[in-house]
């Protein structure tokens, strides 16, 4: 190998580990579940019964990793949500619903490694369960994107939360709007 070579070559990977420090630098954070709080895009039918939420899939963050979404922490975006739209009466402890249970089981999150905006995919499915007879009421799987541009914040770390938040934020409005047009026995 030459010394043009080398150098160039050695060039190339620092100035590839420093973009990589720029746009995607710091320690990684969790995505909050306060912020993936949402409302649903419809008006609701507002159900008298009381609902139980579980959710499956998610992954803690790492603080050397990318932000991730904690099970806990989407499961009380959902509760949250759930209790904010009044869709249903009474929010339970897992397991302790009289009415319905709700499972959701996060499937999918991709994510940007770098970037100047940085759009994430969640799939998610959801099941509305009536306790009762463990029939089916509801299920449905839900693709929701969210993109958080550069100009949202400088770090790229934060810019990842931010795209998880929001992502995740569309896919609860999403599920709870449909879930909010339905009859329930």
């Amino acid at each position: 190998m030459n010394s043009t070579h080398t150098v160039g070559l050695r060039t190339c990977v620092g100035l590839g580990i420093a973009l990589t420090a720029f746009f995607f630098g710091g320690c990684a954070t969790a995505s909050n579940s306060t912020s993936m709080v949402a409302a649903p895009a419809a008006p609701i039918t507002k159900h008298a019964d009381s609902v139980s939420v579980n959710v499956t899939g998610g992954s803690e963050t790492s603080s050397m990793g990318a932000s991730k979404i904690a099970n806990a922490d989407f499961a009380e975006a959902i509760k949250a949500s759930i209790s904010q739209s009044g869709l249903f009466a009474k929010l339970a402890a897992a397991g302790q619903a009289d009415d319905y249970h709700l499972e959701v089981a996060i499937v999918r999150l991709d994510q940007p490694v770098f970037g100047f905006s940085m759009t994430v995919t969640i799939e998610t499915n959801w099941t509305l369960t009536r306790c009762s007879d463990k029939s089916v009421a509801w299920q449905k799987a839900v693709l929701s994107t969210y993109t958080a541009a550069a100009g949202d914040a400088f770090a790229g770390t934060t810019r990842l939360r931010l795209a998880n938040e929001g992502a995740a934020r569309n896919n609860i409005k999403d599920a709870l709007t449909q879930m909010g047009a339905l009859t329930l026995p």
